[in-house]
């Protein structure tokens, strides 16, 4: 029976044997951290399948193994699913003249290439990198035009009313903005992608209205926001009408907001843009748009809840539905996507909201308005692959307290223990005295 003994030995350490082997040619790894933290985030991952073609990232690091390791780490991640990307560390110290060509000024920066564009990164985090990465599989080379000359909501404008913190982020994400004046071009250039309608505060003259129905009729994207003037030759071409008033919703006094003309938008199950809405759409005094014929196929973006309606009397005081006044009790439209094949096949898209307010300077950062509107670019402008990933801190690294856990914590360390430390000082004298 002892014969038994060496050949265990000898098959387990075959075994070890075999499994170095495979090592090298599989890899296997498992995540058992709470909330994947070493896993890329969805939206990444779906970036990864939309690229083709090689990726090389050149990263600027000093010839420190710390902080080359936390590039390497990520990339590693990266990948682990995108094989085709090239990671070269060059330290600046030792290379000057290329780092002097490239001005680069600071380290870490990351230099990453595809398809001939180039984008640069100057910390190291998947939020920043996928992003740069979505900017670099850009397929639109179009413009982005805010139509001016009637007092819209510029894209450039820093009022509070004014869309130009908007625009800016448009051009962080890699997007042309530019403004645009009807009657200085007689038509809509041709390498304008996308117009925007941004709350004219006077009518388009009937040659305006002529070439904004022409680039229509060519199979041209629009974002309309449906404050002030109501181009009526417009609403009829899309084949929808406004109901009278503003939208009040009672639902706004719940998230805190002082004023019920504040419409809390929800997105609707059938969506194009669900999936991208983690929370409320916040539209002050907003207008609900309604489907009048089927011209177009429409489908509601965004609508509020039960306790709304549009109130065509005064905000101020107490205020009630008054149906005689054809108020009409929710939920009901906020923002409509409209959508038709054009002569080339390809879909052309349309999205009409009943308030530009949600976007402006005043406005941009409350609930889901900056995500919201991001995404009705993206779908506009068929840049699905463009995202968004928000910063994450898995919760294990998270400090949250109660604000009384917090002050008694705070009053120990600064009351409790002076305190027992002065009682010990006087303790161990009256003992010696004693002694």
């Amino acid at each position: 029976m002892k014969w038994r003994h060496p050949l265990l030995q000898l098959l387990v350490l075959l075994c070890l044997g075999l499994t170095l082997v495979l090592s090298g040619f599989y890899s296997l790894q498992w995540d058992w951290s709470r909330q994947g933290r070493n896993q890329l985030h969805p939206q990444t991952l779906a970036l990864l399948q939309r690229l083709q073609g090689p990726i090389k990232v050149t990263a600027f690091v000093p010839d420190l193994p710390l902080q080359r390791a936390l590039v390497s780490t990520l990339l590693d991640k990266y990948r682990q699913h995108y094989p085709q990307l090239q990671l070269q560390f060059i330290d600046p110290s030792q290379e000057p003249e290329v780092a002097r060509d490239l001005e680069i000024h600071h380290t870490p920066q990351l230099l990453l290439e595809y398809h001939g564009r180039q984008a640069r990164i100057g910390t190291v985090n998947e939020q920043l990198l996928s992003e740069a990465l979505a900017r670099l599989s850009l397929d639109n080379q179009g413009w982005i035009a805010g139509i001016r000359g009637h007092g819209e909501a510029s894209l450039r404008g820093s009022k509070n009313h004014e869309l130009g913190s908007f625009g800016k982020l448009l051009e962080e994400k890699s997007y042309k903005v530019i403004e645009l004046e009807l009657n200085d071009t007689g038509q809509v250039p041709d390498n304008v992608r996308l117009l925007v309608l941004a709350a004219p505060a006077t009518a388009l003259s009937a040659g305006e209205t002529a070439v904004l129905l022409n680039y229509l009729e060519h199979g041209g994207a629009l974002l309309w926001l449906a404050d002030g003037r109501i181009p009526q030759a417009l609403a009829d071409y899309f084949g929808i009408a406004f109901l009278p008033g503003t939208v009040v919703d009672a639902a706004a006094a719940d998230m805190g907001m002082d004023s019920p003309a504040i419409a809390i938008g929800n997105p609707t199950d059938d969506s194009p843009l669900h999936k991208s809405l983690q929370a409320a759409v916040f539209l002050p005094h907003a207008r609900a748009p309604e489907i009048m014929d089927d011209k177009w196929q429409a489908s509601p973006l965004l609508r509020t809840g039960a306790r709304s309606w549009n109130e065509t009397g005064s905000l101020k005081g107490s205020i009630e539905r008054d149906p005689r006044a054809g108020e009409q009790r929710g939920p009901l439209n906020l923002a409509l996507a409209l959508t038709r094949k054009r002569k080339d096949g390809k879909q052309q898209k349309v999205i009409i909201a009943g308030d530009s307010d949600f976007l402006s300077n005043r406005f941009l950062g409350n609930g889901a308005n900056r995500d919201f509107g991001l995404s009705l670019i993206h779908w506009l402008s068929d840049n699905g692959q463009l995202i968004d990933i928000p910063e994450f801190t898995p919760a294990d690294q998270q400090w949250r307290w109660q604000p009384a856990r917090t002050a008694t914590l705070a009053s120990l360390f600064m009351f409790g223990l002076p305190l027992l430390l002065v009682a010990l000082g006087l303790f161990t004298g009256w003992r010696r005295r004693r002694a």
